[in-house]
């Protein structure tokens, strides 16, 4: 009769033994996790917000930078910021598949351990903090400590509700993800320098521009490796209007709008120009990509967009940045089309002046365009073109701009530059449609085939 007994008491030994020897093994994190074996959330289920206030420091570590960090440069760093949030979170995204399967020569990424619970937004939360680290250029010890500071205060918040075992794996696989990321990045061949370069010359070329007459910029960076295949050989149209100095002409006419505009500019054009300027230095300008970074983040605010959305669009409209300024830079050493300025010297009036300086490489395609428009088409394909906010002065006090599409701001970014002085119209409207290619080639991405 007291046989089940016994056997009951054994089973309760045998468990207790086998507590006991798990506890050797285990942490009391690691033994809840054994014995629970919660399946992770998804990414989609997940807050964006660490998203949004990591891209929130960095505009503000820009603005802070001192010289402010080369334009180029940034746009192919924060590139690589977006792939690699990406990557720290595409596991928790249902049915997403990784970027190296996509991009060109991306080497694989680290994988997960299966069957363990991980919290996505820790993952992005380390990955961040460490690309941010790696990739932003000029730090100071303040910066750094912001950065620590920011990082701490998402772990500690996560810890509120989530075992420390599983926030130190979400943490080890996106500083993973972060390690390789910046060693692809290592090995792009990117090169703003034009050590060796000789300007062509021929009727038409480009010329080094006053006041300053700066050496040429870029000109090796087309063969940077661009994140897509397609960006190896893209590059401009043939120049929509010939080259002619004859006042009948239609190039002359282009030239000649240019230094009308610039002659007779209205208090709203003016403060277009400066509005999309993005210049002057500590305190009154914004480093690129800050202006188009503000509005993404703006978009997807408005949106509430979940972790693993926000990544996506942070990942596609990074590519954007790398592979637009390749693009466009081959494009401009392959016509070395001369400035407005040059031509308006030349041959209508030796003393205009533009509102801005001519940076210093050819006019053909534009440099901002060929950055924003793509960025943009992106957010078009992603959100479609509704109307937007643009509020990336509001730390000078400056009222947003409001637009009735995506398009339109788009657009008045691109006319900007005509106004400035420092673009030709033709030029803008080609490098609209460049970039509106790019653009499209990026949003047909397909992530989540499943």
């Amino acid at each position: 009769m007291k046989l089940p007994l016994l056997n009951s008491h054994l089973k309760v030994a045998q468990l207790f033994v086998l507590l006991m020897s798990a506890m050797l093994f285990y942490s009391c994190d690691e033994l809840y996790e054994e014995i629970v074996r919660r399946p992770s959330k998804t990414a989609q289920e997940e807050s964006a917000n660490v998203v949004y206030d990591w891209y929130d420091l960095a505009g503000k570590t820009e603005l802070r930078r001192t010289p402010q960090p080369v334009t180029i440069l940034n746009n192919r760093n924060f590139g690589y910021i977006g792939v690699g949030l990406y990557e720290a979170v595409r596991p928790g995204i249902k049915g997403a598949v990784s970027l190296s399967t996509k991009l060109y020569q991306m080497p694989p990424m680290p994988t997960p351990e299966p069957g363990r619970e991980y919290l996505w937004g820790a993952s992005a939360n380390a990955a961040l903090a460490s690309l941010y680290k790696q990739l932003l250029v000029g730090l100071t010890d303040a910066d750094r400590a912001r950065i620590d500071s920011l990082e701490n205060a998402y772990n500690n918040r996560y810890r509120l509700s989530t075992a420390d075992a599983v926030i130190s794996r979400s943490q080890a696989y996106g500083r993973a993800v972060a390690s390789a990321i910046y060693t692809w990045s290592t090995t792009d061949n990117f090169n703003l320098g034009s050590q060796g370069y000789m300007l062509p010359v021929f009727p038409g070329s480009y010329v080094l521009t006053p006041p300053n007459f700066p050496a040429p910029q870029g000109p090796f960076l087309q063969n940077s490796r661009p994140f897509l295949a397609y960006s190896l050989t893209a590059t401009a149209p043939p120049l929509p209007v010939a080259y002619s100095e004859d006042p009948a002409s239609a190039f002359y006419r282009e030239a000649k709008e240019v230094y009308d505009l610039g002659r007779a500019l209205t208090p709203e054009q003016r403060a277009t120009v400066n509005w999309w300027a993005d210049a002057g230095g500590v305190g009154v300008g914004v480093p690129a990509p800050y202006h188009a970074l503000s509005i993404i983040n703006g978009l997807l605010k408005s949106h509430n967009a979940r972790l693993g959305r926000a990544a996506e669009v942070y990942a596609k409209t990074g590519i954007a940045m790398k592979d637009g300024p390749i693009n466009t830079f081959r494009g401009k050493y392959q016509y070395n089309l001369l400035r407005p300025i040059t031509y308006i010297h030349r041959h209508i009036d030796p003393n205009w002046q533009s509102l801005l300086p001519s940076p210093p490489y050819p006019d053909y395609p534009s440099g901002l365009v060929g950055l924003n428009a793509p960025i943009m088409q992106v957010l078009i394909r992603e959100f479609g073109d509704i109307p937007v906010t643009d509020n990336a002065y509001a730390w000078r006090g400056l009222p947003a701009r409001q637009y009735p599409s995506i398009s339109a701001l788009r657009e008045e970014a691109a006319f900007s530059r005509i106004y400035a002085g420092i673009h030709y119209r033709f030029t803008q409207l080609a490098s609209m449609q460049m970039g509106i290619e790019l653009g499209n080639r990026i949003a047909d991405l397909n992530l989540t085939p499943n």
